[in-house]
């Protein structure tokens, strides 16, 4: 691809990021998709929306701003990449504006957005109000302070990949490892950085939506069962505490074959294992969002904290909106960093 040609398509990409940002998705741009440590191919636009209180709505965009678009092609690919996404939704924006084109796609499961469309979004959303997914990725060409292993540009890729291979609550679970990172990254950059701040939204976005994803299933639960699900899928992950169960019991089995159960015996094991999941206090999480207020307002919250993330002039966590504090102070407690360091 040309050089023209190709920033033609990331400033469409960008634009139609603001479109359907407009109309009120949650939007990641830029996703990658990966297979056994193979690059497989990139999901130009990921939207998702809150459709209603039990469901939610996940859509692939593939976006070719290109003079020969070859968009019924891209229609095949599209519908293939939906199907291995397990999305709901696919949408193809091309410049071709032939009506067959349009056909094809509704034959196939697959909106087309057609060449006046996408230059008129083109015109109306490059106004630079927010930084472009190429001046964050720019950005994070600067070290991490606490951590020298860490490639900020490898580290926000597969930030991005958990929302189409982990959305639920192991990557729930991995998305707070990585929110623990970034609040001490801040700390250890004298809070002087912009990086770990806007990585800290987006994370904290993520994480919202997953669980907004997750937890559609249970509103109709009153607070205390909701309570008690939250709390332990938040302790110990998507297979739950059934299957730590069976974790344990294989390892038992597995010492007693091996001859060496009396040096770690099930009851020492037991302990042990409860002991550590006592040092994690899932309950501050399930207590909050069981609440259904909470529940109702993780998709708008979301996406505040993602617009926060993208904005031009930042503003730090001392300084953004009360309901932003009101998380980030409940990751503090979760994470036994003191709030007051943060906001």
């Amino acid at each position: 691809m040309s050089k023209k040609y190709e920033k033609k398509g990331l400033t469409a990409e960008e634009a139609l990021r603001g479109y359907f940002l407009n109309t009120g998705y949650f939007v990641v741009r830029s996703i990658p998709l990966n297979y056994k440590n193979y690059d497989v191919t990139d999901i130009d636009l990921w939207l998702y929306i809150r459709a209603s209180s039990i469901s939610r709505e996940r859509t692939c965009v593939d976006v070719k701003n290109k003079r020969t678009p070859q968009a019924m092609e891209r229609v095949l690919w599209v519908k293939g990449l939906k199907g291995i996404l397990g999305v709901e939704n696919a949408i193809v924006a091309t410049t071709d504006n032939r009506k067959e084109t349009r056909d094809f796609g509704k034959d196939n499961g697959v909106m087309v957005f057609h060449g006046e469309f996408l230059r008129r979004v083109v015109n109306m959303f490059s106004a630079k109000t927010r930084i472009t997914e190429e001046e964050l990725f720019t950005a994070l060409s600067a070290p991490c302070v606490t951590d020298s292993k860490i490639n900020w540009h490898r580290w926000y890729k597969n930030l991005k990949a958990m929302l189409i291979d982990r959305l639920n609550f192991n990557g729930c679970n991995e998305l707070l490892i990585a929110i623990k990172l970034l609040l001490g990254e801040y700390l250890g950059t004298g809070k002087s950085s912009d990086i770990p701040v806007r990585l800290l939204y987006v994370t904290i976005a993520y994480f919202l939506i997953s669980l907004d994803y997750v937890s559609r299933t249970v509103t109709s639960l009153d607070a205390d069962a909701r309570r008690e699900w939250l709390t332990n899928k938040l302790r110990y992950g998507e297979a739950g505490l059934e299957r730590t169960e069976e974790i344990l019991v294989m390892a038992e089995r597995f010492l007693t074959e091996s001859e060496k159960a009396n040096l770690f015996p099930r009851p020492k094991l037991k302990n042990e294992f409860e002991r550590q999941m006592k040092d994690y206090p899932a309950e501050i999480l399930g207590e909050h969002f069981a609440k259904l207020e909470s529940l109702k307002n993780l998709f708008n919250l979301a996406k505040k904290f993602e617009d926060q993330a993208y904005v031009r002039l930042l503003i730090r966590p001392e300084s953004c909106s009360s309901d932003m504090k009101a998380v980030i102070g409940l990751f503090c407690d979760f994470l036994k960093i003191d709030r007051k360091k943060i906001i």
